[in-house]
């Protein structure tokens, strides 16, 4: 009966009142949704898919959240020894000489002995059980942190790839329109000559062109900054990234799967590793709080030692010369001026500060979703207004140039309308890149898929469920 008890609470999965819905119109329902979805059935982009395993190789980030983990399993192991008697070899060899004041025939003396060992800690209270817990829980716990890390660092080469894509496209747009300008300038410089149009509307063309102009080194260093920001997630100096032609970054691609469902809150907690992280923490101190208590009882030891010794050491092992001993302890904590008590009281505190964590992680996941599905709703519906506004400056600009070319409008209503076009097509890149950042969010947000054991190797390959 003493051997099966261990002092302090049981862990008790905490109560949370989660809402039954998310606070939005998108597909809600239990069962299979998109957070489940493995990266590779959710990232279609084939150009995404080579970079995003790239990182996982090579990502040195992810490399040491890996030996963190490596170094939280070898800690079970640590621990859990303590459950076990402690078996070793104890040998030793000794030459004395008596003093002559003291004895009238001082001889030398050899003695040589070799025993073997054992030393027991009884767990009675549970004290060491509590420990392996706690260890086992912050093990999942790391490994928990490794799937944030992996989920993480998928997203983040996702989200460096379409805002790269979308600086180059911004880049290809301003020097298409700086082209365009420049033909303008040199027609209006044409017409000048020939008398059509004043200096004033030459230097209008001009400065429209300057402006244009004026856009693309900005956009180049950004562009070359972005690719850094790439390479140093695939973890390579010189990782070559190959920009998309004309027509390729204007194609419409499937990037991601065109219906989904997002589920419910309630299994945002079995989908997201910062959740369950944040629960195996919490395992953890709770079972700290039974380590701390078992140190107001008694603790019971028992050593004990067998062997032979001799005064040659040739003979040792053949020896009748037989050695033993059996020892058994007891300590007892009885005045420490409160020093127990105080430890008791920090660890159920810890164990309380672990509990907030946990709920302040699920309240802030739910939230994370909310905010996701919200703003992939948003681009939704600005990206059909803005590709409408596209296509109407592109027919304001098409008019506008017919027009000033037939001498019926004035080279400030072409030039409004260019102005207008190069707007529009800016602002349309970048609700196409927002749009593709918020399926990203929302992915991420509701748990970032299930890992395969390519992607999350086990650690050292080891079952240590009964440890």
């Amino acid at each position: 009966m003493l051997a099966g008890c261990a002092m302090g609470p049981d862990y008790q999965q905490p109560q949370l009142d989660l809402p039954s819905q998310y606070h939005n119109e998108l597909l809600q329902i239990e069962g299979e949704n998109i957070g489940k979805t493995q990266w590779r059935d959710f990232y279609l982009d084939p150009q995404l898919q080579p970079l995003i395993s790239h990182a996982l190789a090579q990502n040195l980030d992810l490399e040491t959240v890996r030996s963190r983990l490596i170094a939280a399993r070898q800690r079970i192991i640590v621990t859990g020894a303590a459950l076990y008697p402690k078996i070793g070899i104890d040998g030793y060899g000794e030459r004395s000489l008596d003093s002559g004041l003291t004895s009238t025939d001082p001889s030398s003396e050899n003695e040589f002995n070799l025993s073997g060992v054992v030393s027991w800690e009884l767990d009675i209270w549970g004290a060491n059980r509590r420990r392996s817990e706690a260890e086992y829980a912050n093990f999942l716990s790391a490994q928990e942190s490794l799937n944030l890390a992996t989920i993480s660092l998928i997203s983040d080469v996702a989200s460096r790839y379409y805002e790269w894509l979308d600086i180059e496209q911004r880049y290809q747009i301003s020097v298409n329109t700086v082209a365009l300008r420049k033909k303008e300038l040199d027609l209006a410089r044409l017409r000048k000559e020939n008398g059509v149009i004043s200096g004033l509307e030459v230097r209008q063309a001009e400065v429209e062109y300057q402006s244009a102009k004026v856009t693309l080194p900005d956009l180049d260093f950004e562009r070359g900054e972005k690719a850094n920001q790439l390479r140093i997630l695939l973890g390579e100096f010189d990782y070559p990234l190959q920009p998309q032609s004309e027509e390729e970054l204007r194609a419409e691609g499937a990037h991601f799967p065109t219906q989904f469902n997002v589920g419910v809150p309630s299994e945002m907690l079995s989908q997201r590793p910062d959740v369950k992280a944040a629960e195996q923490a919490l395992i953890a101190m709770n079972a700290k709080v039974g380590v701390a208590k078992t140190a107001f009882f008694p603790k019971f030891t028992i050593s004990g030692s067998f062997g032979r010794e001799s005064d040659e050491l040739s003979n040792l092992l053949d020896s009748e010369g037989v050695t033993w001993s059996l020892l058994g302890g007891i300590t007892a904590p009885i005045f420490n001026a409160g020093s127990i008590s105080a430890q008791y009281e920090i660890a159920k505190e810890e164990s309380r500060q672990a509990m907030l964590a946990y709920r302040d992680t699920v309240l802030t996941a739910y939230f994370e979703v909310n905010d996701a599905m919200n703003s992939f709703r948003r681009s939704e519906l600005a990206i059909h207004a803005q590709q409408e506004l596209v296509a109407a400056s592109s027919e304001y600009n098409r008019l506008a140039g017919l027009r000033y070319r037939n001498g019926v409008a004035s080279s400030l209503d072409l030039m409004d309308a260019q102005r207008k076009l190069f707007s529009a097509q800016l602002a349309l890149s970048q609700i196409k890149r927002d749009r593709l950042l918020s399926m990203i969010t929302l992915y991420r947000a509701l748990g970032g898929g299930i890992l395969s054991l390519q992607d999350a190797p086990p650690v050292m390959g080891a079952d240590i469920e009964g440890e």
